[in-house]
């Protein structure tokens, strides 16, 4: 080819070219950001909004029910669900995949724009807020105080260590979870205030007017314009106590109507580290940063804020999500440097020529380089994915240049100078290889037509393969001549591996010509074998995404609604008793109270505890994470009165394994179809922790106002509702300002009111001409039972039913669960509908989508073998082995009791681009010998023993290169472990096939092609 003979003949040209690739692959590589997965894009956007003190059924039809109708008209909307709770709605907009988000975010505000005037005065305004995996915190930290003081932990966590963060460059939000602050609370006597006449409204506003600095405009005084400020701020409590307060009986002290003292504000969450009361830190990273340099950034930043601490106060790291990407892409680069040597090792063995084989091993860095420009300048990150996809190229790097190589010693042995010999063996060759590596990147372009989480998560992996590939074609028709005609050296003397290679070449000659014999005997063993293996399909297990360990648990323990949250805390202290015995278990952060910082939710949950469980390194412990998880979940399972739910191997971007949706008109009837579901379900093997997202109703007070009596006092209903909350909240008339922060000056009543329903019955409310009632006068007070949350989708009542599952693959609980749902469950009215989502759908949805694209790429390949050969005929041939490679995949999925998952799929879609790079070079050789003149049988019998020794290199280089990967080594690899299996298999099996069967095919389908010719020309004639 023209473009190895002038890689040859310029090879001071061609090196300057190298050294500079090189010197831009290092630039790419540390430009790069790195991250544990690709950068998703899910299209979920939340709506979120708060309003205090309403309720589940008043949220519902105030707050989500007109953002749902207006949500429900924007394009590509594939489903609404809003959950209505005490205090807040969530509202979530599910789009088609390949939606632009910005647009849909966009357009989503515009419409919270026009329904804001509709929703009620209390609520505040709609957020939006986009679901990422990259939203979730990649550093969480728990700050202690050794006194206890957690008011100190908090202005500490607030006012010194987040200042000091937010310098780091990448960092987007921090956020800070638990502790206590101080506040100046002023409790009230009701009786007093009547007395002198003085409303809660009245003394707001005094302490809020007071409570300021004023210019007074300015003096002109010896020559000087002097301005005069008004200083009224309060300093210290005393000017609080002292603050004049004027009444119907004259001028008092603000402290002559109750107790004013400094205490702790009220709180509905609190934060312990190891059992210790703690102040948790968030922190959140830029889109497009590097995760693990801001995450190295900020360990920096806390080592030099540890030197300045007070003494005792401690800053611990419970979650960095930087250590399992680093220990990940360690495990990949470890992998990949195995794989190498591997494959170095195959081509000393097959050529026994230390510079043949340092060749080789030179167009790996450069291959690999040279796909860090592609990545970098196509905008991709290091991750545990595209660093897979590397691994996984590192053994089809060197194919291209092996039949390079071996092409070029093979015309040198027969006695061709270094030049000619480089310039024809690349020549001859090239065409084919060119073919191989056009068939393997074009079963990556369905991909590109495939949406979903599934193709988000492969596309950079199928790009970075395809970069790979076309490097090593680059290296091989380039790099491999120049070094070649500079470095080659033939061996004179057979080395006793070569004697008994070519003893082993003899045999397979002989093998294949006993197959050329009997060809219909060849062809029915090879079916026979391939019927043999589809018998194994149904004892393989289904799933989505294998699971990851990465040494973190998440649990959470839920109480009956309404539960205080003494009550949770005190569930805690039994919990942790138990977490205590296990030893893998390095820290235990506890969040009670609050919301999960993993999910979007709303409202207040005093009833909830979680709890972010670091585990010690996998090196360290015998046990994976979900056999810890289920271990907690046996100890846990007699605590009385908690809900226990446990999540381990979570990657953060997929669903429930198990999720079951059911609809309808009834709350009741739902409740009781999920009742069912979940008894039905728990009897499934495999099945752990069945629970609905409907629970027991949250006990209240419902304060029922009469009307009639309230109209004849002059009182309504905004009234009563203001006169209750004040009495039970209390009011924020102001801060004062102190040594850097603000304390809330709150106004309360005793609690001589709000202890019961009879003592809230004797609550006084001040009408407007002055009197004041007792509540009961105007308003009946009951204890009743309100739903916790309402929960619809498209304006449907729903229920979820979620449940984990362990040591079991999804595909085969799922069909157990569907068999049991048919068989025992019974739905009142065709409007009850019971659907699987979750993972199930998920996984359902990528292999209709990744089975599309299978198939896409067999006809692609097809093409391009067509248009290479110019023929329909003989690409036909080569696409036997594709089909037959079943063989070795369902056999080595078996055999490493593998499920089908997303990741099998995808090495089945690049073992379609590979099997058939052999095939294409035998069959090319075939036709180049038949050309010069050698029969049928005889170009077989050439071709076959000449092509054995690089096909079984090429083979031989990739499945070792893939070795490390199949075993599963480090942190991280589940993911590609299944590519990786399926390719090893496969390939293993193809090999024989394309030595074997491909050459009986060929003689068959030749041997038709001229009877049919025969057959013409008698016509003919």
């Amino acid at each position: 080819m023209n473009i190895a003979k002038l890689s040859v003949l310029r090879p001071i040209a061609m090196s300057m070219v190298i050294v500079l690739m090189l010197i831009l692959g290092g630039v790419s590589m540390r430009g790069m950001p790195v991250d544990l997965f690709p950068e998703l894009t899910f299209p979920i956007v939340a709506v979120t909004t708060t309003y205090e003190g309403a309720g589940p059924e008043e949220i519902e039809n105030l707050v989500s029910s007109p953002i749902e109708n207006a949500m429900g008209t924007l394009p590509n909307v594939e489903s609404v669900t809003s959950i209505s709770r005490s205090g807040g709605s969530l509202v979530l907009v599910a789009f088609e995949w390949g939606t632009d988000m910005d647009f849909a975010s966009l357009d989503m505000r515009e419409r919270i724009d026009s329904v804001r005037d509709f929703l009620p005065a209390g609520a505040n305004t709609p957020r939006v807020l986009r679901f990422n995996p990259s939203d979730l915190p990649i550093v969480q930290l728990a700050v202690t105080d050794p006194t206890g003081e957690m008011t100190k932990a908090k202005q500490l966590a607030e006012q010194e260590i987040v200042p000091v963060l937010n310098n780091v460059d990448g960092i987007a939000s921090i956020s800070v979870e638990g502790g206590a602050a101080n506040e100046i609370r002023i409790t009230l006597d009701p009786n007093k205030l009547n007395s002198y006449g003085v409303t809660l409204d009245q003394l707001q506003q005094i302490i809020a007017s007071e409570n300021l600095n004023l210019p007074g405009g300015a003096l002109q005084d010896q020559n000087q314009n002097l301005p005069i400020r008004i200083t009224g701020q309060y300093e210290n409590i005393f000017d609080v106590k002292s603050l004049p307060i004027p009444t119907k009986n004259g001028v008092i002290t603000l402290d002559e109507l109750g107790e004013i003292i400094e205490t702790l504000e009220p709180t509905t969450q609190l934060s312990y580290l190891n059992g210790e009361p703690a102040v948790g830190i968030s922190i959140l990273k830029q889109s497009g940063s590097n995760t693990v340099t801001v995450a190295n950034d900020i360990e920096k930043q806390i080592e030099e804020m540890k030197k300045i601490l007070p003494e005792g106060v401690q800053i611990k790291s419970i979650f960095n999500q930087s250590d399992f990407i680093e220990q990940s892409i360690r495990a990949v680069a470890t992998n990949m440097i195995v794989g190498s040597i591997l494959a170095a090792l195959v081509l000393f063995l097959f050529l026994r020529n230390v510079r043949s084989t340092l060749i080789i091993a030179f167009s790996i860095p450069i291959s690999i380089v040279t796909t860090f420009i592609f990545m970098y300048f196509t905008g991709q990150t290091l991750n545990l994915l595209t660093l897979g996809g590397l691994a996984l190229g590192i053994g089809m790097m060197v194919d291209n240049a092996i039949v390079i190589l071996e092409n070029i010693y093979r015309l040198r042995q027969s006695g061709l100078s270094l030049k000619d010999a480089a310039i024809k063996g690349a020549g001859e060759v090239g065409p084919a290889i060119v073919a191989s590596t056009l068939t393997t990147v074009i079963v990556f372009l369905p991909i590109v037509f495939v949406d979903g989480l599934a193709a988000q998560l492969f596309k950079p992996l199928a790009l970075v393969i395809s970069f790979s590939l076309l490097a090593s074609l680059f290296t091989a028709l380039i790099i491999v001549p120049l070094f070649s005609s500079l470095l080659l050296k033939v061996n004179k003397k057979q080395s006793n591996f070569e004697e008994r290679f070519s003893t082993f070449t003899q045999w397979y000659r002989r093998v294949l010509q006993s197959a050329l014999k009997h060809p219909k005997k060849t062809v029915s063993l090879v079916l026979f074998l391939f019927s043999i293996s589809l018998i194994g399909i149904p004892f393989l297990g289904k799933e989505f995404l294998p699971q990851q360990d990465q040494s973190f648990i998440s649990m959470s323990a839920r109480l009956p609604e309404g539960s205080a949250l003494e009550a949770t805390y005190a569930v805690m202290e039994d919990i942790n008793e138990q977490l205590q015995m296990l030893d893998e278990i390095d820290s235990t952060f506890i969040t009670v109270g609050g919301a999960d910082n993993f999910s979007v939710r709303a409202g207040t949950q005093t009833n909830r505890a979680n709890y972010s469980i670091l585990l010690k390194p996998v090196n360290e412990r015998n046990r994976t994470d979900m056999q810890i998880a289920d271990d907690i979940r046996q100890r846990l399972k007699n605590i009385p009165g908690a809900d226990i739910s446990i999540s381990s191997s979570d990657s953060g971007f997929s669903s429930h394994p198990i999720s079951l949706s059911i609809t309808g008109p009834e709350l009741n009837t739902l409740k009781g179809i999920a009742d069912d579901v979940i008894s039905i379900i728990s009897e499934v093997d495999g099945v752990r922790e069945p629970t609905s997202n409907y629970t027991e109703g949250n006990p209240e007070i419902v304060v029922q106002l009469d009307r009639t009596k309230a109209s004849q006092y002059g009182i309504g209903s905004a009234q009563v509702a203001m006169a209750v909350s004040n009495a039970t909240r209390g009011i924020v008339a102001s801060q004062l300002a102190r040594d850097g922060e603000e304390l809330n000056i709150r106004l309360a009543l005793e609690d001589t009111y709000t202890q019961s329903i009879e003592q809230l019955e004797n609550l006084l409310i001040t009408t407007p001409l002055g009197e004041t009632i007792p509540l009961q006068a105007v308003a009946s007070i009951s204890r009743g039972q309100g739903p916790t949350q309402i929960t619809r989708t498209n304006r449907l009542r729903e229920i979820t039913v979620n449940a984990h599952i362990v040591d079991r693959d999804l595909g085969s609980i799922v069909d157990d669960i569907e068999k049991e749902l048919r068989d025992r469950i019974y739905l009142p009215t065709n409007q009850y509908k019971i659907s699987f989502g979750g993972q199930d759908e998920q996984m359902n949805d990528a292999f209709f989508k990744l089975g599309g694209a299978l198939l896409l790429a067999i006809v692609l390949v097809y093409m391009v073998m067509a248009g290479q050969f110019e023929s329909y005929f003989y690409p036909l041939i080569i696409m036997f082995s594709i089909p037959l490679t079943a063989i070795g995949i369902i056999t080595g999925l078996l055999l490493t009791n593998q499920p089908i998952g997303v990741g099998s799929l995808v090495g089945m879609l690049i073992l379609t681009g590979i099997v058939v790079n052999n095939a294409i070079v035998f069959v090319d050789y075939v036709n180049i010998l038949k050309k010069q003149g050698l029969s049928t049988t005889e170009a077989i019998l050439e071709a076959g023993p000449t092509r054995i020794r690089p096909i079984f290199m090429t083979a031989l280089t990739t499945i070792l290169g893939l070795i490390p990967l199949t075993i599963g080594i480090g942190e991280g690899m589940e993911i590609q472990q299944p590519m990786a299996i399926v390719i090893v298999f496969g390939l293993s099996f193809a090999t024989v096939i394309t030595l074997i069967f491909i050459p009986v095919v060929y003689y068959l389908f030749d041997q038709w092609r001229e009877k049919r010719r025969n057959a013409k020309d008698q016509i003919t004639a």
